[in-house]
């Protein structure tokens, strides 16, 4: 198959350690979504890289800390770990909306929709380990690093978010379970316009606020 939905390109510039590390997660992103992730083993991945499998197994101690990585590399494409500090500045319905259109872009991506088909379709008794490794590097990640927003506009008095975790989830959920990302998912045409999910997202954020903005005796204080 030529099919490279799940592969992650390599930066320019990088470190060569950097850079060895990045084509070890491209190659086998490509093969877990090629082969599926118990018919990839890694003595193909090492001579798809043409090296030692002693140079893979000194980067990943094995395969499922390997997947581990492909997953959260997929996510940092769309929601890198600095994506907030981008948004500090922004009007809250700014930030909130790129970070809505970001998850959900990230959702209907073909790395992500590919891995989710993957492991609904695995076997239920290899099932359980590996959707503990997905969620800890997908979905536990990005909504660990949302809920943290969150708190900063608890504690910067712009929203009302006594509780991030819950809130995190709620705004999640919110885009997880749009109609555009299960179509998506059940690959259900037409797919979705860039349009569609911009208006979608701006919908679901100014529910979002609504449901959290500050509220005095008077009622809900103008943002």
């Amino acid at each position: 198959m030529q099919e490279k939905e799940l592969e992650i390109k390599r930066g320019r510039g990088r470190p060569v350690n950097e850079a060895r590390r990045e084509e070890i997660i491209a190659t086998a992103a490509r093969l877990f979504g090629e082969l599926g992730l118990h018919a990839t083993t890694m003595e193909q991945i090492a001579k798809e890289l043409k090296v030692s499998k002693l140079t893979l197994y000194s980067r990943f101690s094995d395969k499922e800390e390997l997947f581990s990585a492909v997953i959260k590399a997929n996510c940092q494409v769309n929601i890198p770990d600095d994506f907030f500090g981008e948004l500090k500045n922004e009007p809250i319905e700014q930030s909130l909306y790129r970070i809505a259109l970001a998850l959900m872009q990230l959702l209907t991506s073909d790395g992500p929709v590919k891995m989710e088909r993957m492991l609904v379709g695995t076997e239920f008794k290899d099932r359980d380990n590996l959707t503990r490794l997905y969620y800890g590097a997908g979905p536990e990640r990005v909504k660990g690093i949302i809920a943290k927003q969150l708190e900063q506009l608890h504690r910067d008095s712009k929203l009302h978010v006594p509780n991030p975790v819950f809130s995190a989830n709620l705004f999640t959920a919110m885009i997880k379970g749009s109609d555009i990302c299960m179509r998506t998912l059940m690959q259900i045409p037409p797919k979705a316009t860039r349009k569609e999910m911009q208006e979608y997202c701006r919908n679901a954020v100014n529910i979002f606020i609504a449901a959290h903005a500050i509220t005095n005796g008077a009622g809900i204080k103008s943002q």
